[in-house]
């Protein structure tokens, strides 16, 4: 008998959504109910993926590795990557858009999950004051990455792994399962009478408040959105 599986970019296996999913085949097809079924899930894993993703910024759960960001610098001593952060492996800066990429030494960031962090150092100005003895002025400010460079380039590696977090792979099979019922309902709809489709007028979205703030939560756990 013939199978089918889901592509390499799959958050979760056949066989878990199949289990978790509130329909089976003889809900919708009336012959080969398995296989079709099979098929409109493999479907709708992947439309579920995308439509996360593009929550997401574009962005997938699963690791990436060697991921090469440039970013123009701003006036915060952070600078968003892409959620979550593994490890920066390289900092290359620009002092100006005509310049040659220089790399950075590793002393002078950091990282979080989230954001790439200037290392704590003053900013010119405040090394001014210090030179003419202002110690606190000196404590007022430190530097930020416009200070440093008009342009970064950052390699790191990021993700989850192989496979999402349980939180996502719960969030997807939310919207797989939205997905069914809004597909059981139109073909409802299609056999109906015109006066039992004159009560089928309300819509059912996929993506709900509910499911919208549930990838917010996965996608930025703790608001860690702020600048230092």
């Amino acid at each position: 008998m013939p199978t089918v599986s889901v592509d390499s970019g799959a958050y979760q296996d056949l066989d878990r959504i199949r289990q978790r999913v509130d329909y089976d085949g003889a809900d919708f097809y009336s012959d080969n109910e398995q296989l079709r079924f099979d098929e409109l899930l493999v479907e709708l894993e992947r439309e579920s993926r995308g439509i996360f993703e593009t929550l997401w910024g574009d962005q997938t759960p699963l690791e990436e590795t060697d991921r090469v960001d440039e970013k123009r610098t701003t006036d915060d001593a952070a600078i968003p990557l892409a959620y979550p952060i593994n490890d920066v492996s390289k900092v290359e800066r620009k002092t100006t858009l005509a310049s040659d990429w220089k790399e950075l030494n590793s002393d002078w960031y950091d990282f979080t999950n989230h954001r790439l962090v200037l290392a704590r150092r003053p900013n010119t100005n405040t090394l001014r004051h210090r030179q003419r003895g202002n110690a606190l002025a000196g404590d007022a400010q430190r530097a930020t990455w416009k200070d440093i460079a008009t342009k970064i380039r950052v390699t790191y590696d990021r993700g989850f792994g192989a496979e999402p977090p349980e939180d996502i792979k719960s969030v997807q099979v939310q919207l797989i399962n939205r997905m069914l019922r809004m597909r059981k309902r139109e073909q409802t709809v299609a056999a109906a009478s015109p006066e039992e489709f004159a009560g089928q007028t309300e819509t059912n979205e996929v993506l709900t408040d509910e499911i919208r703030d549930r990838i917010s939560d996965v996608t930025s756990p703790g608001l860690g959105t702020f600048s230092i």
